[in-house]
């Protein structure tokens, strides 16, 4: 049994705010993650491919490397905030791979 973690945190958004958005790994859908939410799915010890869907949007699939006793922590949000929100109906239409964005949370260490 494998203990490869990919964790997958929402980060609040005005943007789709009220809608729960479809996790799928390897071209399954897996879940789906609320605003403001982290999730955790084990998987496999092998290369997991992950993306997330809202309606015809989705983000571009990540190539997740999953190692044996390992947490892959990812951030999930929308490229629409601040004045960007003015152009959802661009984005819902010709700009669908952007309209989501799916990448390796990043740890800041400060001293």
């Amino acid at each position: 049994m494998s203990n490869s973690i990919i964790e997958i945190k929402r980060i609040k958004q005005y943007a789709n705010k009220a809608r729960a958005i479809e996790i799928y790994i390897n071209n399954k859908k897996t879940d789906t993650i609320k605003d403001g939410e982290t999730k955790s799915f084990q998987v496999d010890p092998i290369q997991n491919q992950v993306y997330a869907k809202i309606d015809w949007c989705k983000t571009k699939p990540l190539k997740i490397n999953a190692k044996e006793n390992t947490i892959t922590k990812l951030e999930l949000g929308s490229n629409l905030s601040g004045f960007k929100l003015m152009f959802a109906l661009y984005y819902v239409i010709f700009k669908t791979s952007e309209f989501l964005y799916l990448k390796k949370f990043k740890l800041i260490f400060t001293t």
